[in-house]
């Protein structure tokens, strides 16, 4: 059940950044990219935190 939680909260996460960029697309398409840009490396570090954190043994 856990996996099942843990799934759709990564794709809701996934839908509303998509909409978030589709929007700003609608307003400004190169806003659009720098958008998609910045929340592609807050991604990345989240991720790069998350991994450190696991190796840690946290």
């Amino acid at each position: 059940m856990t996996i099942v939680l843990v799934l759709l909260s990564w794709l809701a996460g996934l839908a509303g950044f998509g909409l978030l960029v589709f929007g700003v697309a609608l307003f400004h398409l190169p806003l659009a990219f720098i958008v998609a840009g910045a929340g592609l490396l807050a991604w990345a570090w989240r991720a790069d935190q998350a991994a450190a954190h696991l190796k840690r043994g946290g």
